[in-house]
């Protein structure tokens, strides 16, 4: 109630406060709109095109422009800026990185890339440090149950869109290269065009480094590509292809005696037929094929590195998709969808002494629809899962959005009813083993707004709740899996904008979540508390700079943490602009932990002090 109250007068303070300023003059006026993103399109509340405006979900949307002022080169260094969602990093340069969602667990977390979903089928959880940026047109996340669009996601989704072959050039070209301490090497390149009908793309990345710590290197490579053919005017096929492998190795400094040698491959293909036969009728047809390996062997150096597999497993999925959407202008948009995916997993412990595989079927029918009469848009889903392990399950939802009359700036509120599928190792496992698991479920609220007074300030903010019933915890009495845990999770996160007229733009954003256990009442800890993102970018016509930086309480119960400080990131890039006729050549550097701050979550995990890289870019 506190955090209901400490929004709303926020909220509301600040729309009275409106009145009090001067009118903007018409010039004003104009730019302010054009600032003003609310007619930017999403994807993922209804999993079709859709007005952010309209949506009553709570999304936020990070474009090509955003991820180009960040010292990134994955997704999971990109999504560690946004409030709301914590990025856990399993070490340093090349580890493993999960995403959690206003407090939620990894696997509530569904990732999907060109529709296709990356979530192993054992312990559910995409590595986003697997995902290079190079080839992503803009990243879409889902805060709370998505499963009314998409089915398992108790927690939210991660959606990422990639770019489509550019469309007014035959060829043009993206080439950059940088270099670093640690022997940090990254290189790059994507070509892409359209002639005639036939538009495509290519996308290339290497990345390796000797790690900043004894056994911490790693090697990535990846291969992406889209090929698009237009069949007519109002048809085309499109095809995705995306292949990314790499080697790294873990420490495991609490056991001093071995590291982990890890191998992981990942390929996946998208088939998309899209059509629309009549006037504000869209059809769409698609066929996808993911699989997943990943090993890990202990090694032991004393023993003249003898080997051991620790993990060695394997996972392929099929998948079908099935869309109809139609829209009324202005007033009604109804998507009715069908999913089907089916795969098997293999997997194989000698540490452990396991070996198991298994097979997973779900489908799924699902109808969104977005209604606006004036002002007010409404909202409202209902998609049904069945699964061959868990039976079957409905998650309706339903929304509204306000946009306030006279002011940029409106209200959303969403009811929605989420749930995630278990861990099918915690259902088949020889011994801890439970076949009779629900799938966890939870009903979400959120409630948010969005307010920009003026042409140069914009203000958001959210509040949400999450009642959680049968989570999945082992229970250390029988030594099995058990639906025996309700929790609640609620929150609040916020950010605020200011963007000025000569290129310099100001970023504040922050959120606080507390998980409860529901018949204790007590806080379920190592679930980070708090968590603020700052930012600074200039732009000019040859010049980008930006600060970025992020503070983490992880409430944690490991006596090694040393967290609750800021870590600073700086990218500066110089494009001369004499150059442009030779390939629009760039320089750009970037300094990692700028203030050379320790930070530690856990000892196991080690973080790298400051370090710097710089490269070149041409575009063509």
């Amino acid at each position: 109630m506190n955090i209901l109250t400490a929004f709303l007068v926020s909220f509301f303070l600040l729309m009275f406060s409106l009145k009090a300023w001067p009118e903007d003059t018409a010039s004003q006026a104009e730019a302010h709109e054009e600032a003003y993103e609310l007619e930017e399109i999403v994807v993922t509340a209804t999993r079709a095109e859709t007005p952010k405006e309209q949506i009553a979900a709570n999304i936020t949307v990070i474009t090509r422009d955003d991820i180009e002022k960040i010292p990134a080169s994955n997704t999971a260094e990109v999504l560690q800026y946004i409030p709301g969602v914590y990025v856990g990093f399993m070490g340093g340069l090349g580890s493993e990185a999960t995403a959690q969602i206003q407090g939620s667990e990894v696997r509530h977390v569904a990732v999907y890339q060109d529709g296709v979903p990356l979530n192993q089928l054992l312990e559910p959880k995409t590595d986003l440090s697997y995902l290079p940026i190079d080839a992503i047109e803009r990243i879409e996340v889902y805060k709370g149950a998505a499963s009314s669009a998409w089915g398992s996601s108790l927690g939210g989704v991660i959606n990422i869109i990639t770019k489509e072959p550019d469309p007014q050039k035959p060829f043009a070209a993206d080439v950059r290269t940088s270099y670093g301490e640690f022997k940090t090497s990254k290189s790059r390149g994507t070509v892409s065009g359209t002639v005639a009908r036939f538009g495509y793309l290519l996308s290339l990345t290497h990345d390796e480094s000797d790690g900043f710590v004894e056994h911490t290197e790693y090697e990535q490579d990846a291969v992406y590509g889209k090929l698009n053919y237009e069949l007519g005017e109002t048809s085309r096929l499109n095809f995705a292809y995306s292949y990314e492998k790499g080697e790294n190795q873990d420490p495991v400094l609490n056991l001093s005696f071995l590291w982990d040698d890890v191998y992981r491959r990942r390929t996946y293909q998208r088939l998309l037929f899209e059509t629309s036969p009549v006037q504000n009728l869209n059809l769409t047809i698609e066929g996808r094929h993911h699989r997943f390996y990943n090993r890990a062997d202990d090694v032991w150096p004393a023993f003249d590195d003898f080997r051991m597999i620790y993990n060695d497993y394997l996972d392929e999925i099929w998948g079908v998709s099935a869309r109809m959407r139609y829209d009324t202008p202005n007033v009604n948009t109804l998507i009715l969808g069908f999913d089907e995916d089916w795969g098997e997993f293999d997997w194989v412990s000698e540490v452990w002494n396991r070996d198991m595989e298994g097979e997973t079927r779900n489908w799924a029918t699902y109808a969104n629809d977005t209604f606006t009469v004036g002002d007010f848009s409404f909202n409202a889903g209902l998609r049904y899962d069945d699964n061959k392990d868990f039976g079957g399950e409905f998650s309706p939802s339903g929304g509204a959005v306000y946009r306030i009359p006279g002011v940029d700036a409106l209200i959303r509120a969403q009811i929605g009813k989420g749930f995630s599928v278990p861990d099918v190792l915690w259902v088949h496992h020889p011994k801890y083993g439970n076949p009779d698991l629900d799938p966890e479920s939870a009903i979400n609220y959120q409630l948010g707004g969005e307010l920009q007074p003026f042409q140069f300030l914009r203000f958001e903010l959210n509040l949400f709740r999450a009642d959680i019933k049968d989570l999945v915890v082992k229970n250390e009495d029988t030594e099995r899996y058990e639906n025996i845990e309700e929790v609640t999770r609620q929150g609040i996160e916020g950010n605020i904008t200011a963007s000025f007229g000569f290129g310099l733009t100001l970023s504040f954003g922050g959120s606080y979540v507390d998980v409860r256990n529901e018949k204790t009442d007590e806080v379920i800890e190592n679930i980070p508390r708090k968590q603020f993102n700052v930012s600074a970018s200039y732009t000019n016509e040859w010049m980008k700079h930006s600060i970025v930086g992020r503070y983490i309480d992880h409430n944690s119960t490991y006596p090694e943490t040393d967290d609750k400080v800021f870590i600073f990131d700086c990218l500066l890039k110089l494009t001369p602009p004499f150059l442009a006729p030779y390939g629009k050549p760039s320089l750009f550097a970037a300094i990692y932990n700028l203030t050379n701050t320790s930070y530690v979550y856990r000892k196991v995990w080690p973080q790298p002090d400051r370090w710097v890289e710089g490269g070149v870019r041409f575009e063509f």
